[in-house]
């Protein structure tokens, strides 16, 4: 399994060149584009269209949800639940 994660969205773009990631694992709070900006160029781009899109966030759930569906993000996971959580929706989402 191909993954990436950033922690400025710009870099995501510039990473997916020659590329292509199965999994992306996002911020919202991100620099100089936040992790919805960066999902919605993820969908749009058709080297990465199909790959599977999370939201890795302090954020609650509840608060981003609709953006997130908006921009085409699959999952979301609270940051700071430790990583077993993570890596169960990796694995579920990854296949």
């Amino acid at each position: 399994m191909k993954l990436i994660s950033s922690s400025a969205g710009g870099a995501v773009i510039h990473a997916i060149n020659g590329w292509t990631p199965d999994i992306a694992v996002l911020d919202i709070n991100m620099p100089d584009m936040d992790g919805f900006a960066v999902a919605r160029q993820l969908r749009q781009h058709g080297q990465t269209w199909h790959i599977a899109i999370v939201a890795f966030t302090a954020q609650d759930e509840f608060a981003i949800r609709a953006n997130g569906i908006a921009a085409g993000f699959d999952g979301y996971c609270q940051k700071g639940a430790g990583p077993d959580s993570l890596l169960y929706l990796l694995r579920q989402i990854g296949g």
